[in-house]
C-alpha cells in the first residue's frame, strides 16, 4: 500500500477515510509489467486508482507512434479527467511495472467532489496546473530542440523524495523508448543525447538509473 502520511499525488486531496475505504474495500486488479490497463474502446464506470507500481498514459497517432501524456505512480487516479466527462478522452494506459489498482466507481468519486468544496477547489487547482504543464510541454515540442526537451522532460519527472545534493533520479522504469514517445523523437536519438549529456556532465548514469542536476528553484 502506498504512503498515505508522505505523498503529493491527487487521491491525497481527498479525505483520509475515504482513501481507506477505497484501499480496504474495493475491488483489487492486477496488471502484468507491459500489460494495457485501459483503453479508449472499453467503455466503463470506473476509474482506476493505482495502489501499486508504475504506469504510462499515452495516445495513439494515426501512424501508430505513441505520445506520452502522463507518467503515473501509486496514489494516482487513471485519466482523473474521464470522472467529469462522458466523452472518450481517447487515453491508453500501460503498466511499467507490475500493477495493482482499486477499481472505484466514477459516480461515488463524483459525489464525494460534489459535497466537499475544499476538495473541488482543490482539484481545480490541480487541473489547472495540469493544463500549464500540458501548454509548456506543446511549447517545448513545438519549438524547442530535441535535446531541449528531453532536459526539460528529465527534470519534469526527476523524483525529488530521492535526492543527492543536487542530483535527481529518474525513475528507473522509464525506458529510451519512454523518454523519446515524451518528447517527439526516436529511441536512438534519445539514447545519443543521453550519452552526450552524460559527457557534458547535464546528467549521469549512476545506481543503475539516470540522474540529473539542477536545482529545484530554478
Amino acid at each position: 500500500m502506498f504512503d498515505q502520511s508522505n505523498s503529493t499525488r491527487i487521491v491525497h486531496l481527498f479525505p483520509k477515510s475515504k482513501i481507506e475505504e477505497w484501499l480496504n474495500h474495493g475491488r483489487e486488479i492486477t496488471f502484468k509489467k507491459g500489460s494495457l490497463i485501459t483503453n479508449n474502446t472499453r467503455p466503463t464506470q470506473e476509474i482506476y486508482l493505482i495502489k501499486k507500481g508504475d504506469a504510462r498514459l499515452f495516445h495513439i497517432h494515426e501512424d501508430g507512434k505513441e505520445c506520452i501524456l502522463e507518467l503515473l505512480a501509486a496514489g494516482d487516479f487513471i485519466d482523473l479527467i474521464g470522472i467529469f466527462t462522458e466523452k472518450k478522452s481517447g487515453a491508453f494506459s500501460k503498466a511499467l511495472t507490475e500493477v495493482k489498482v482499486i477499481a472505484v466507481p466514477k459516480e461515488e468519486v463524483r459525489k464525494e467532489i460534489q459535497k466537499n468544496p475544499l476538495l473541488a477547489m482543490a482539484l481545480l487547482g490541480y487541473l489547472s496546473e495540469k493544463l500549464r504543464e500540458t501548454i509548456e510541454i506543446l511549447e517545448q515540442v513545438a519549438y524547442g530542440r530535441v535535446e531541449e526537451r528531453l532536459v526539460f522532460l528529465l527534470r519534469k519527472i526527476a523524483d525529488p523524495s530521492k535526492k543527492e545534493n543536487l542530483w535527481y533520479p529518474i525513475p528507473v522504469s522509464i525506458t529510451h523508448q519512454d523518454l523519446a514517445g515524451m518528447v517527439a523523437s526516436s529511441r536512438e536519438t534519445v539514447t545519443l543525447l543521453i550519452n552526450k549529456l552524460t559527457l557534458f556532465g547535464v546528467i549521469r548514469q549512476h545506481k543503475g538509473k539516470i540522474w540529473i542536476r539542477f536545482d529545484k528553484n530554478e
